[in-house]
Parts: structure tokens; sequence; C-alpha cells
């Protein structure tokens, strides 16, 4: 049984079709949703004090996104709460996944087309081969 979801996003237009299959799986389970949201750091930036307000801004501008992730669930009667991390975006999946918490992973991926080929994108390939936790990938289109 699915209890609680955690779901991915970059709050892009491409994650908007998974937040509706997270939204549709909570509302038919009851479960909880956990929002995460990964702040890039700035590689070769050093650790000056510019680079980090740089990095709060970005922290405390996905916090501000979240707002409208969140309100879609509440409004649907379905308890959401944030995780914003600062780090690899499938390596936060991948920690927040694995501490046990979470019963089922909902991630949307663009893809990548090769001629005959169908790639994932980089984040969802990596999550996919990293975690044992069960993982829903909803293409973008």
């Amino acid at each position: 049984m699915i209890k609680t979801i955690l779901f991915a996003s970059d709050f892009s237009n491409l994650t908007d079709r998974a937040q509706s299959y997270a939204l549709d799986l909570a509302r038919a389970t009851g479960a909880k949703v956990t929002l995460i949201h990964s702040v890039e750091p700035i590689e070769g930036a050093g650790d000056d004090e510019y680079v980090a307000k740089l990095l709060e801004g970005r922290v405390q501008d996905a916090r501000s996104k979240s707002q409208s992730v969140v309100a879609a669930f509440e409004e649907a009667e379905i308890a959401c709460d944030v995780r914003v991390e600062v780090g690899k975006r499938w390596k936060a999946i991948v920690d927040a996944a694995s501490s046990g918490d979470y019963d089922l992973v909902v991630l949307g991926s663009h893809k990548i087309n090769d001629g005959d080929k169908v790639y994932l994108g980089t984040t969802t390939h990596k999550v996919f081969f990293a975690t044992e936790v069960p993982l829903l990938v909803v293409p973008s289109t």
C-alpha cells in the first residue's frame, strides 16, 4: 500500500504531468506527499560570501515556488510538505527515498532522442539505477 509519495520537481512545465500523477495517486490511496526540489551547487565557484548569498537566494526562490505546488495538493485535501536540498538533483532524490520514509518516488522526465533511440534524462537515469524505492517515471509529453 502506498502511504507516502516523494514527488521530485524542478518547477518547470516538464514536471506538470508528474505532479498530476502524484496528485491522482495520493488522492486514490490517501497517501501523504513530500515535494522535493534540489538546488544544484555552483560548480567551481568557491566558498565566498557572494556565492553563499546567491545559493541562499536560489533556495529561497525554490521555497517560494514550492508554495503553489503545495497549494494544489492541499486544495485536493492531500497533505504535502516540502524538502529543499542543496546538491546534485539525482543524489538528493535518492538520499531522500533511501531514508525509508517513502513508498513511491514520482518523477518527470524529458526524452532525449538520438535517431531511433530514446533515452531518459540524466537525473531520471541516475535515480532509476540508484534507488531501491519503486519509481514512477512520467514522460513530459
